[in-house]
């Protein structure tokens, strides 16, 4: 991929195999073995390492939902900050989460993407990737908007502290071809060691699974006045209050509320043979993520509406969210389509836009135009075409 130089900083910087990790460490005490950040890094390595042995040809996307799928399992997501970019067949997969910045530099341009300006996630493929160098870096006081001079030193695989990463593209890692596919093949010991269930002692004395996701501190633990995920110069909201639709589900054997269809958990991956098969009311998790074709990506927690002027809808003022869309193409509308989230189902809905709505189904080459007015449910993968702008549903129900 290149030559990866770390920019100083506190906060941390990973390398495997060409895959660029870093991660906010916002704690005002120094990096330890028990921080929070080095446990999100941990869980990320092990993500990187288990979309490598899914593919056989990289290309950043099983990533990418790998990682949206533990997001939205998590009920404070919003205390994670991270960037990770991992080349491909298809060019450099960037994926950011938070108050992070990336920069890619070509020849004659430079783009810079901003985590903290999307909703969820900024999850894109940049094809062809920057000629020059592409860059994560963690978010100050002023995202950083432009790259260092070249260094002279190098990380190759491992970890290090750091604020950001810089990927030198016009200059190869040549001790990294030596090496060959060494890393992966211990990425993925590793992750196959992680997959094999392992008990740990739980607060009630009982057998846990250990399922790798980072653990949140004990309710009377009292966080350091710079807590993970804080910034003492930018003040930022709270986490999301805990509401949402009440549904009947099956509970994996961790807890975790899933649709009564699920061969797996969707937060843990468990298998869902262990379950009671008792039907049980709970919070509704998050259903998937819809992702727009500049990579900016929308949870799927609530309904949506999506238009030029989407606040004019009567849903908006009785809590949807408004997704403001700009369109250069002029065909999107003011009030243009409806998701809603009905049970465990996605469902999309024309509201009478004049270039209309059209849905391409998973493994259908033609695209159907939504009849205004009538519910369309949505299977991870569909697409949607409104106006010139087309997202796709990604969820990991109905896989």
């Amino acid at each position: 991929m290149g030559r990866v130089e770390v920019v100083a900083g506190p906060h941390l910087v990973a390398s495997v195999d060409g895959v660029v990790v870093v991660v906010a460490h916002r704690d005002s005490t120094e990096v330890t073995a028990t921080s929070e950040s080095v446990a999100v890094l941990d869980k990320l390595l092990e993500l990187v390492a288990d979309a490598s042995s899914r593919e056989t040809r990289r290309t950043g996307r099983t990533f990418a939902r790998l990682v949206s799928t533990w997001l939205m399992a998590r009920e404070d997501e919003e205390r994670v900050e991270f960037g990770v970019l991992t080349p491909g067949v298809r060019g450099l997969a960037v994926f950011l989460h938070g108050r992070v910045t990336a920069v890619l530099e070509g020849e004659d341009h430079r783009e810079v993407l901003h985590g903290r300006d999307a909703a969820f996630t900024i999850d894109r493929v940049v094809s062809p990737g920057p000629a020059r160098a592409a860059a994560v870096f963690v978010d100050e006081d002023q995202p950083r908007a432009d790259l260092p001079e070249p260094g002279i030193w190098t990380l190759r695989d491992g970890r290090v502290p750091g604020s950001g990463a810089v990927v030198w593209l016009g200059e190869e890692d040549e001790s990294r071809s030596r090496r060959g596919s060494s890393a992966v093949r211990r990425a993925r010991a590793r992750v196959d060691s992680a997959r094999r269930v392992r008990p740990v002692e739980g607060q009630n004395g009982h057998a846990e699974a250990d399922s790798g996701i980072a653990r949140k501190p004990a309710a009377d633990a009292t966080p350091a006045s710079g807590a993970v995920g804080v910034s003492t110069s930018t003040p930022q909201p709270g986490p999301r209050a805990v509401t949402g639709v009440v549904v009947s589900g099956f509970t994996c054997v961790r807890g975790h509320l899933n649709d009564p269809r699920a061969a797996f958990c969707t937060a843990c991956g468990i298998s869902m043979d262990q379950a009671t098969r008792v039907l049980t009311e709970g919070i509704r998790p998050p259903l998937g993520v819809l992702k727009l074709d500049d990579g900016t990506s929308y949870v799927l927690d609530s309904d949506l509406v999506i238009g030029r002027e989407p606040e004019r809808s009567d849903q908006v003022r009785r809590g949807a969210q408004a997704i403001r869309i700009p369109d250069a193409s002029g065909g999107m509308s003011r009030v243009h389509a409806e998701i809603r989230l009905v049970d465990w189902e996605v469902v999309v809905m024309d509201r009478g836009s004049a270039n209309g709505t059209h849905i391409r189904f998973p493994g259908r080459p033609d695209w159907m135009r939504a009849v205004p007015g009538q519910l369309t449910a949505l299977a991870p993968g569909s697409q949607l075409l409104l106006g010139g702008r087309v997202f796709t549903f990604d969820s990991p129900y109905g896989r």
